[in-house]
């Protein structure tokens, strides 16, 4: 998105009723003179060359950041340029600031393969840091969109030895994300090695697969690692967290990791989370907030058989009372009624089925006096 509301129109050149002088001996006078007179006159159709040695000024200006951007948009190579070189001295303070980062980001997608180089220049030993503030890793995330590919290797360097460091922090996190994913869409492009160029990063999360799972920011670069890798880091990364699947389960954050490898994992991933489900108890694991997320999960990405055994276990007697089954507690409560919905989504025709929609159906006259359960007797009597 575009830093701030407010924008000006940013039309074509033009020549400001032959007054070019006069602008000229006004922009001297004082360093906000420019600035005010776009504010009152934003419907005329300024250029960046209407705005010389006041592109910094216009830069952390909200509306004024925005003509920037829109006009970088447009502009021909003088006018870029233009912007370029009044930014470049002023890069470390405009690279986190709230208006004037989306100008840097702007360059960076707009500008010449030749001025992207040069911003990158000035950002060699910052790029970490940079990574680490609230708007710098926006550039950081830009210039890993567009760098070359014979240039990114460099970029990443910093980021060698500082994985974890940023991946426990709110902004860098973001960071992390954006190589996994932009160096494996560059791979599968077939444009680099991308298992030679995220290896460090998957070395370091899977030395400490469980506390980053765990953790709110680490869950996500894990997703990412199972979305875009290749199958050979995929599968690196699925047998790691096979080995710590019930630490997870029910984690706030470790749910999530879970419900990923249900969605791009293995069968035998899914086996193994099925087996910690039924070990663990259907219904006890659907009651809870995280868990029955990763039930409904393994319902939904789950085989036949994996979906068939969920319901066996749900037909199955509960222990709390006498004669009722597994399924007709679940429907009265607040989580698992969901996991019951979705078995109903899900599951084909068949024995299991016709087993829970009977179960379902003979009881349905006391599940109507239930909050929950009235959904369930809802979609049985669609």
């Amino acid at each position: 998105g575009r830093g701030g509301g407010g924008g000006s129109q940013a039309g074509a050149g033009r020549k400001r009723n032959g007054k070019r002088g006069e602008l000229t001996s006004r922009s001297t006078a004082g360093s906000s003179s420019i600035l005010e007179e776009f504010h009152m006159l934003k419907n005329r159709a300024w250029t960046i060359h209407d705005i010389r040695g006041h592109v910094i000024e216009f830069c952390k200006d909200q509306s004024g950041s925005r003509f920037i951007q829109q006009r970088l948009e447009i502009a021909d190579t003088s006018e870029k340029r233009l912007v370029l070189e009044e930014v470049k001295p002023a890069m470390k303070t405009l690279q986190n600031d709230v208006f004037g980062n989306y100008v840097i980001q702007k360059i960076f997608e707009h500008g010449t393969p030749e001025m992207r180089t040069e911003i990158l220049t000035c950002l060699v030993d910052e790029t970490l840091a940079l990574s680490l503030q609230m708007y710098g890793c926006r550039v950081v995330q830009k210039a890993l969109e567009v760098v070359e590919d014979s240039l990114l290797d460099s970029v990443l360097s910093e980021f060698r030895g500082n994985v974890v460091s940023c991946i426990h922090d709110q902004n860098g996190n973001h960071v992390i994300q954006k190589i996994v994913e932009v160096a494996n869409r560059r791979g599968r492009a077939g444009r680099l090695d991308a298992d030679a160029t995220v290896k460090f990063i998957l070395d370091d999360v899977l030395s400490q697969i469980i506390s980053l799972s765990c953790h709110p920011y680490g869950c996500r670069v894990i997703q990412r690692i199972l979305e875009h890798c290749s199958e050979t880091q995929k599968v690196r990364a699925l047998d790691e967290i096979l080995l710590c699947h019930s630490a997870l389960l029910d984690d706030q954050y470790g749910n999530y990791v879970i419900q990923h490898v249900l969605q791009y994992g293995r069968d035998c991933d899914r086996d193994s989370i099925l087996g910690l489900i039924v070990e663990g108890g259907l219904l006890i694991l659907s009651r809870q907030k995280f868990a029955s997320n990763v039930v409904e999960k393994l319902l939904k990405f789950g085989n036949a058989a994996q979906r068939n055994m969920v319901v066996r276990e749900m037909l199955r007697p509960a222990h709390e009372e006498d004669g009722s089954s597994v399924v007709l507690l679940m429907v009265r409560d607040a989580y698992a009624n969901y996991v019951v919905q979705t078995t109903l989504d899900v599951v084909a025709e068949g024995e299991e089925r016709r087993l829970l929609l009977q179960e379902l159906n003979e009881h349905s006259g006391q599940l109507r006096n239930y909050t929950f359960a009235k959904h369930i007797v809802a979609k049985i009597s669609e």
